[in-house]
């Protein structure tokens, strides 16, 4: 092939002269020419950048504007940072998604500008029209067919009056008020619905579940990350015995709580993580429950069976349960009623007082008494009760039969040890009676010591049934003559989940033919901060989310004896038999078994949503502290999570399993749930799962 021309010059053309030889050197320049014009193409693919592309999306509640702009793109894949002006002057945001709080109502142009890591950014601008309307707030409280509903709680973010409220109670009839009451004349679950409107004629709405029946369990949980906030001085107690630290004890405040990974044991250091959770207010209405009755109260002795439950008789009572701080110490040592110093060493002691009242009938039967009428009555209980001596530590015989029944109770039916890892053990038991000229009778009670919240907590759940007998195993001791299966002995108490780690808690209630109960107290360890899986599924990745989660569980968190868990004790009954050698993921971040399978930390159940169940469940609308799951990591030289945290408001992600049983405002942010709603199966289906699993998702990424 003939090699190409030469370039030529005009002035040295000669059409006639023959072609020239070429010369290395002239083929040299060549090379370099053409690649020199081929090094344009390899320059810019190297060296050159493509702008990114904004695009976000906004959302408003009131005045505050959630963004997300996940959708932005970069065709090199280097997006780097993110910019919010809001236009109002304010500081610009960050982040993917961010949140923004307006001052007034008017339009403004939010503009996003996205920047690759090479420097090249591009900006998108939006205007969004801040309108503010009234939130419409309200709690639903069951008393057997009849229920009240509470709006007190609507709010207007600018202080706008509420002029109306407007009800719609699912049945076909309507009223209007703030509190109002209704009849229900059919047992069933109600869509209630609630229209509120402020004075420039602005309306928003907001619904619930009612769920009335000849019998009802509402529960109505509140007060997340605030509930006892700062939190008393005994959780250092508990850090110094257990290792339980304070993470956060200003609002929104949270605990860590470390099982047994506290202890020297190595054995023990890889059993049962550890987790983060929050304490929130339980507030619980019983109403016509005929697991207790006179003539088995449960949460009293039957001290003569052979006094007959009078149809007519009741007995009234009213408890408080404190755990033992320091002012509550010191407060009683300055008494007749100065405690055991034991008890308030590890965060763990009680004091329970309050009083029973009831007829001339019901003290025969509970108590014993042995009279006919109030004199007598009065000469009895000061001989059961040495009242001739003031001192409590010198008890009469009818109080160290009420302290045996407890510790009998504890250490037995009940047993209290897997969900304490101790011995129920009592202190002082003081009963002091007054008895009325028609035989009225009085009785205030003191008690203290330990594992009070345990044993109250298998009355509340398991009522009449045999705990013991429902989780033995044959031969583990000679009260245990089966191994019954799991649901064979089903709870018969009121509490739809086995817990009462109940700080501050106040029990009004009576007993008669059937039970009524008022219970508020303040909870932990059910509301956990946990790792959901991300879109991939697969736990311990880089797409793992953050999450919040409530659970129903039971109260054992140590697996008995022989049961071949390094985390066993010397006891041989616990709720955890029944999934021995089962694991499940663990989901709590900056644990060390984070993403792993382990044994179960404790038995999940089942929430029973029959006709009358209700749950109303009031999260913060602040923003909350969010767990990074995969930045968080297991500080195993301190036995403690390094958590990377952000702050934001909580939005529902999920719950499981689907069903028609709960309706969420996003708004109020509250969640109802109400049967009649079966889970289907047998109650012997052992349930790998808490149900409902109720997961809530950060509403923006920090």
């Amino acid at each position: 092939m003939e090699e190409p021309a030469e370039p030529f010059d005009d002035e040295d053309y000669d059409e006639e002269a023959p072609k020239k030889a070429r010369s290395p050197l002239v083929k040299i320049v060549a090379v370099v020419v053409a690649l020199a014009v081929a090094g344009v193409g390899v320059w810019y693919f190297v060296f050159s950048n493509n702008p990114p592309s904004a695009a976000f999306t906004v959302r408003s509640d009131d005045l505050r504007v959630i963004v997300d702009a996940r959708n932005s793109s970069d065709p090199d894949g280097n997006l780097a940072s993110y910019s919010w002006d809001w236009g109002d002057g304010t500081a610009r945001g960050s982040g993917r998604e961010a949140a923004h709080e307006y001052a007034a109502e008017l339009d403004y142009t939010i503009t996003l500008t996205v920047s690759d890591t090479r420097g090249a950014s591009s900006a998108l601008s939006r205007t969004v029209s801040i309108q503010v309307f009234p939130v419409a707030q309200f709690v639903a409280r069951h008393d057997r067919m009849t229920v009240s509903f509470d709006a007190s709680g609507t709010f207007h973010a600018l202080g706008e009056a509420i002029t109306t409220y407007a009800w719609d109670f699912g049945d076909g009839t309507t009223n209007s008020g703030v509190r109002v009451t209704h009849d229900y004349g059919t047992a069933a679950r109600y869509r209630v619905t609630l229209t509120v409107t402020d004075a420039r004629g602005r309306s928003s709405v907001a619904e619930r579940f009612a769920s009335p029946a000849p019998t009802t369990v509402d529960i109505l949980a509140d007060s997340f990350f605030v509930a006892e906030c700062p939190y008393r001085d005994y959780w250092d107690a508990r850090f110094n015995t257990y290792g339980d630290a304070i993470l956060r004890n200003e609002v929104p405040c949270t605990n860590y709580y470390p099982w047994v990974l506290f202890s020297s044991a190595v054995a023990l250091q890889r059993v049962n993580p550890s987790y983060v959770y929050t304490l929130y207010r339980w507030d619980a209405r019983v109403r016509n429950h005929g697991g207790y009755n006179l003539q088995e109260p449960v949460m009293l002795p039957v001290f003569n069976p052979a006094a007959p439950a009078l149809s007519t008789s009741e007995i009234k009572f009213n408890l408080t349960f404190e755990y033992l701080d320091t002012p509550l110490f010191n407060a009683l040592r300055t008494t007749a009623f100065s405690v055991n110093r034991k008890y308030y060493s590890d965060g763990f002691g009680h004091v329970v007082r309050g009083n029973y009242t009831m007829d001339l009938a019901a003290s025969r039967r509970v108590f014993g008494v042995v009279a006919a009428n109030a004199m007598e009555a009065r000469a009895w209980w000061a001989v059961a009760t040495n009242s001739s001596n003031p001192d409590p530590r010198q008890p009469g015989p009818l109080e160290t039969q009420y302290a045996s029944w407890l510790e009998a109770l504890g250490n037995g039916k009940y047993d209290v040890y897997n969900g304490f890892e101790w011995f129920y053990e009592t202190d002082i038991t003081w009963l002091e009676p007054t008895v009325d000229d028609d035989g009225t009778t009085h009785v205030a009670i003191f008690t203290d010591g330990w594992s009070y919240e345990v044993l109250q907590a298998r009355w509340f759940y398991w009522g009449k049934a045999d705990y013991r007998a429902a989780v033995c195993v044959l031969g583990s001791t000679a009260n245990c003559t089966s191994t019954a299966l799991y649901g064979e002995i089903q709870p018969q108490g009121w509490m739809p989940m086995e817990t009462c780690w109940c700080e501050a808690a106040t029990v009004n209630g009576t007993i008669s033919t059937h039970l009524d109960l008022d219970f508020v107290g303040i909870q932990g360890y059910h509301f956990q901060a946990w790792g959901n899986w991300g879109p991939d599924g697969i736990p311990k990745s880089s797409d793992d989310l953050p999450a919040w989660v409530f659970v129903p569980n039971l109260m054992d968190y140590v697996p008995r004896q022989g049961s071949g868990s390094a985390g066993a004790q010397g006891y041989p009954h616990s709720e955890l038999r029944w999934y021995e050698g089962m694991t499940s993921v663990h989901g709590a971040p900056g644990s060390y078994g984070y993403g792993d399978d382990l044994e179960y930390l404790v038995a999940p159940t089942r929430w029973p949503l029959n006709a009358g169940s209700s749950l109303t469940i009031v999260l913060p609308r602040i923003e909350i502290p969010w767990y990074d799951p995969v930045q968080s990591y297991w500080d195993a030289d301190n036995k403690i999570g390094i958590y990377t945290t952000f702050m934001s408001t909580l939005t529902l992600r999920l719950i499981r399993p689907l069903g028609d049983y709960w309706m969420w405002d996003s708004r109020a942010k509250v969640l109802s749930l109400a049967g009649p709603h079966s889970w289907g199966g047998l109650p012997t289906d052992l349930p790998q799962e808490g149900w409902p699993w109720i997961e809530f998702a950060p509403e923006t990424a920090g």
